[in-house]
């Protein structure tokens, strides 16, 4: 198979893994988020508090998307949205105690499902994959 089919063949592998890794997670989900939202609050529990810019960079979405993927999250009381006193334009997205407590027990939870999925591969492997899929980035990034 020539280089060009392999990678076709790869690409095509990576997305099932991704739609197997996200049907799994809804499957385990004990409160009604999405991946997305997760993720959102995992950041916010990691940093507290995080410009909506901030928060688009790290996850690889725009500030639109981040915008509506926090709505619900504002709406359960989960985090809250504050405008920059010296800048209006500039909105701060802060996890509220509610949300801190909701994701401690959805990380609690999770990792099982998460340990489960990598559980055979050795951490040698587990490596290797963290510096190929930051080096995809990085060169998904410069297209």
């Amino acid at each position: 198979m020539d280089r060009s089919a392999e990678l076709i063949a790869f690409s095509g592998q990576f997305r099932s893994v991704l739609r197997s890794i996200n049907q799994e997670w809804n499957k385990r989900m004990t409160h009604n988020l999405s991946y997305t939202q997760f993720k959102m609050m995992y950041r916010l529990h990691l940093e507290k508090r995080l410009k909506v810019s901030e928060l688009a960079e790290s996850m690889g979405l725009t500030s639109g998307a981040i915008t509506g993927v926090a709505d619900k999250l504002v709406a359960e009381d989960y985090v809250v949205r504050e405008r920059a006193t010296d800048d209006r334009r500039v909105v701060y997205i802060e996890i509220t105690s509610k949300g801190k407590l909701m994701i401690e027990e959805l990380l609690e939870s999770q990792s099982e499902t998460i340990l489960s999925l990598f559980t055979s591969l050795p951490d040698e492997d587990i490596q290797h994959l963290k510096r190929i899929f930051a080096q995809l980035i990085a060169n998904i990034e410069k297209l």
